[in-house]
């Protein structure tokens, strides 16, 4: 099953159209997926003392994050569409990341570091807008980042990534012709 994660909280934005391309050519397809949409679930990102408490036995108090464990359980392919902002991703997802990504579920210690353990996510799939150009986050290291340390990191070897600069004055044509490349991103 594939995964999407959505990080954008106004659903009028550029990237609720990028969202809404990816469910319809899965929905054309007819390919099963679930949807994390983690501003419409309300999605609390910030970890407080208790939680952090139990991070290291990999437990959490926030039934939000049982849910999304469970979900990326049965996940194969995992889509994360989000902005980037301050050349990082929302604090949302990081919050995500922070809080569902625990030792024990998705990583376990090593002599080299950490171990990931999510190997039934086969690839990853991510799908970012931002005012730079994406020379501009790879020369900042936002590719590397996102590919190896926090996918890899998981257990997830595959990933590729598309980004779209958004800059006053783009057309509709090529927000057009970047969604028609989003949907055959997503279908490979």
């Amino acid at each position: 099953m594939k995964t999407i994660i959505f990080a954008h909280p106004w659903h009028g934005s550029f990237n609720k159209a990028i969202l809404d391309s990816v469910t319809g050519k899965y929905d054309e397809m007819k390919e099963k997926y679930m949807l994390i949409d983690l501003n419409k679930d309300g999605f609390n990102p910030v970890m407080t003392e208790e939680e952090l408490a139990l991070y290291s036995q990999g437990k959490s108090i926030d039934p939000l994050v049982e849910k999304y464990q469970e979900i990326l359980k049965k996940t194969d392919e995992l889509v994360l569409i989000f902005p980037i902002w301050w050349s990082s991703m929302p604090a949302i997802l990081k919050g995500f990341f922070d809080k569902t990504m625990v030792k024990g579920f998705a990583y376990e210690d090593s002599k080299t570091g950490i171990t990931g353990l999510l190997n039934n996510i086969k690839t990853a799939k991510i799908i970012t807008t931002a005012g730079a150009p994406k020379f501009i986050m790879k020369i900042l290291g936002f590719g590397l980042t996102m590919k190896m340390a926090v996918l890899g990191g998981i257990g997830i070897k595959k990933s590729k990534w598309i980004h779209f600069s958004v800059k006053v004055g783009n057309s509709d044509e090529k927000r057009k012709k970047f969604l028609e490349k989003v949907q055959k991103f997503v279908s490979n």
